[in-house]
């Protein structure tokens, strides 16, 4: 079904009732992360999610735990779970040193990841890609409680300074088979994750922000140009669900450019925020180009 304007303020509605969430609201996030996932598709569960949370951060929080479904649709709807890759010095996925090697029951997985939110309490799983010993890259799932598995120093980020994590490393962590997903850890997880990623996030962010101008004097209706953006954003990503298109790059633009423009009716604390962690939809802005230089050959 098409999502309209008049639909998703319905959702916006109902969530705009709601209370603002801040980290030291977890419990009530992860519930109704769950509630949401359990009613809304993942991007209009964004929408959802993100109008609650009381940061841009949080709503960073909120598009990423939604992309996590879009790579593994059986997560647990109440559980946080974090997608691994980053590793120091390692800018290409065919220089990770993370490996993945086959064991008498499953497989066993060591390396080191450089940024996982929310470690090291209130993580549930971690995915983490790896290559195994044919060189591959795989993907598969842990338990972030699981023996062998530990913190270490952080990759720097200047930005969602409100959403704690940490790095990891793991030796010798003993997985079962069936937690290697059936998928190719490059082109079914690592590559289309950016892409998912970039469009939840900006849905939730621009749900964050509704919510601001609201608080800061401003009305639903005074805000269409808002909701309407959500839903081309929606419309484009469920015509094209696995990878970026040539018709999704104008879309995404014009959406942290909406972002842009209406922050100037936040508070001064929320504009502050927005500042600092609107270099989260700046920092895919080259490969974004890149792809779209190769997608229009």
């Amino acid at each position: 079904m098409q999502m309209t304007s008049q639909r998703l303020q319905q959702v916006l509605l109902q969530s705009l009732q709601l209370p603002q969430l801040s980290y030291a609201e977890l419990p009530l996030f992860r519930q109704q992360l769950s509630t949401g996932l359990q009613n809304h598709s993942t991007l209009v569960n964004a929408v959802f999610l993100g109008a609650q949370m009381a940061s841009p951060g949080m709503a960073f929080l909120a598009g990423y735990q939604n992309t996590i479904r879009c790579l593994d649709s059986d997560c647990p709807s109440d559980q946080l779970a974090a997608f691994c890759v980053s590793e120091k010095g390692v800018k290409k996925p065919w220089d990770m040193t993370t490996k993945i090697m086959q064991s008498e029951h499953g497989c066993l997985l060591t390396g080191k990841k450089g940024y996982v939110m929310l470690l090291p309490d209130e993580l549930d799983r971690l995915y983490v890609i790896a290559k195994d010993e044919d060189q591959q890259l795989k993907c598969v799932f842990l338990d972030a409680q699981i023996e062998g598995l530990r913190t270490t120093e952080s990759l720097k980020a200047p930005f969602v300074e409100d959403i704690p994590h940490s790095g990891v490393s793991f030796e010798n962590v003993s997985i079962p088979a069936a937690q290697l997903l059936l998928l190719d850890g490059h082109s079914e997880a690592n590559k289309p994750f950016r892409y998912w990623e970039d469009v939840h996030v900006a849905l939730a962010m621009m749900a964050w922000m509704l919510r601001e101008c609201i608080e800061n004097g401003k009305s639903l209706s005074e805000l269409d140009i808002l909701t309407e953006q959500m839903c081309q954003l929606i419309e484009k990503f469920e015509e094209h669900p696995d990878y970026y298109s040539e018709e999704i790059f104008p879309v995404l633009d014009e959406s942290h450019e909406v972002l842009d423009n209406y922050s100037k009716n936040l508070s001064q604390m929320s504009l502050e925020r927005w500042i600092k962690d609107r270099l989260l939809l700046q920092m895919g802005q080259k490969i974004r180009h890149l792809i779209k230089a190769k997608l229009s050959r």
